[in-house]
């Protein structure tokens, strides 16, 4: 929230290209863990995620190409 009530404005995926899923964390299944600009940004955020207690696996979905 903001002091006024309202959503801070730079909240969400608007124009993020990348998603980063995790399979197993946080929890059973699979989970949006965030959204990057650059394939370089998700490769870390995958990278840190994999080091997460529970996660079996990444995926990181290209949404200009794979929608």
């Amino acid at each position: 929230m903001t002091h006024s009530g309202g959503k801070p404005h730079n909240v969400g995926d608007k124009g993020q290209r990348y998603e980063v899923r995790a399979i197993g964390w946080p929890k059973d299944g699979e989970s949006i863990v965030g959204w990057c600009p650059t394939l370089e940004g998700a490769e870390r955020l995958a990278s840190a995620t994999r080091t997460a207690p529970g996660c079996i696996m990444t995926k990181i979905i290209d949404r200009e190409r794979d929608g």
